[in-house]
């Protein structure tokens, strides 16, 4: 079969020069394109390289400066705590104490303006030291003594201490140091021989608690007199014991104190002032019974009860129908004890010095030591300790120095009057 060819003189069709026209502005379009796409990433181009070169170089890309990187934040530091401030009457009680002053000893009030009075009776030789010690402590809490204040009189003399912590806190501690009256004796009555050695009588207070400590005691071959708690665990066998082995026995009565809330919360068969005659009378019949061989009787706290005319009246009837004597441990200077049982003719004494009624252990030898000085001085005196192992063992190592003062040990009973 023969190829037909088209006639001489007739152009070719027109749909063949029109595809060939578009595939070929086709295939430029895409040489164009993707040669701008390689100048663009910087890869190899032809024909836009050759227009960069041409135009000459590019203004220089001025560089991006990237912020600075911040310093690493340091964790936020807590605001320094601020230091707790004590209250006035707290840093007074503690100075007290730092400088050996009994609690017992102290009774706080209030005084002018509702400013905190602390009254504090010692006798005039334990004063002398106490000052320097109380004024280092005071220094210590931050506390300035303002005035020192003496004011004489016939039966006792005052120390009043201003003090203060700022402009706007004062406060007062006021020292009773009584005044020893000298001794008179009735004209109906001959003047008694004075004995050539002095008496001491020394009371352990607390006991019950603990029969080892009472084995202590007798082992000091010296009549110690045993005050007993009726409530303690080992109440009535420590008073047998103790009046087994030739010891004094005394019931140690609980009655209502003005700062010790905690110790009378936790005292059994505590007398408080707010009771009825009835009751008050109740309760010191069951603290009776359960101490036998008791010869008297001496205070446990109380230095709310004490002060009280009408309630030590109501207490020391029952102690006079038994018999008993009566010490009066002055827990308080405004104690009015010892004056009403004279008064309903109770035989009776008070003691003198506290051994170990503060914190600070390490006065309890100079505490034995100014009790023998008093008994020396006066003709007797009365001590008072308690069962720490502290008391037990100055007795052990200076008991028997009463003999270098060339004093009698004594039980209590011998010196009540």
């Amino acid at each position: 079969m023969t190829k037909r060819l088209p006639p001489k003189g007739r152009q070719p069709w027109p749909a063949f020069t029109l595809v060939t026209v578009v595939l070929t502005a086709a295939a430029l379009l895409s040489a164009f394109l993707l040669d701008y796409i390689s100048a663009r990433k910087g890869e190899r181009s032809y024909i836009f390289s050759a227009a960069k070169r041409a135009a000459g170089p590019a203004p220089a890309k001025r560089p991006v400066e990237k912020p600075a990187a911040k310093p690493a934040e340091k964790p936020a530091e807590k605001p320094a705590e601020k230091p707790v401030i004590k209250p006035f009457e707290e840093v007074l009680a503690a100075s007290l104490a730092a400088a050996g002053v009994s609690e017992d000893t102290v009774l706080q009030l209030k005084g002018p303006n509702g400013r905190p009075l602390f009254e504090v009776e010692i006798p005039a030789e334990l004063y002398a030291s106490v000052e320097p010690v109380l004024d280092k402590a005071l220094k210590d809490g931050a506390v300035r003594v303002l005035d020192k204040t003496r004011t004489p009189g016939e039966e006792k003399t005052e120390i009043l201490w201003t003090v203060t912590r700022s402009s706007k806190e004062l406060a007062g501690i006021s020292f009773i140091l009584p005044v020893e009256p000298p001794v008179i004796v009735a004209e109906r009555e001959p003047p008694a021989k004075r004995a050539d050695r002095g008496q001491v009588a020394l009371i352990m207070d607390d006991m019950g608690g603990s029969l080892e400590t009472l084995d202590e005691l007798i082992a000091l071959g010296r009549p110690v007199t045993v005050s007993v708690l009726p409530y303690s665990t080992h109440a009535a066998e420590t008073a047998r014991i103790a009046h087994k082995n030739g010891l004094e026995v005394l019931l140690h009565l609980p009655l209502e104190s003005v700062n010790n809330h905690e110790a009378m919360a936790n005292t059994e068969g505590m007398i408080l002032a707010a009771m009825t005659e009835p009751a008050i009378v109740g309760a010191f019949e069951a603290s009776y019974e359960r101490v036998p061989f008791a010869a008297g009787t001496n205070n446990h706290m109380g230095s709310r009860f004490t002060a009280e005319r009408d309630l030590m009246r109501i207490l020391l009837r029952r102690l006079k129908d038994k018999g008993f004597f009566f010490v009066d441990s002055r827990t308080t200077s405004k104690t009015v004890a010892l004056d009403e049982a004279r008064k309903m003719g109770i035989p009776s004494t008070e003691r003198d010095v506290f051994l170990d009624a503060d914190e600070d252990r390490g006065r309890i030898r100079g505490r034995l030591i100014e009790l023998f000085q008093k008994a020396r001085k006066k003709g007797r005196a009365v001590g008072i300790c308690h069962p720490f192992p502290e008391t037990l063992a100055v007795l052990k190592a200076s008991f028997f120095l009463a003999d270098s003062y060339n004093l009698e040990i004594v039980p209590v009973s011998r010196l009540v009057r």
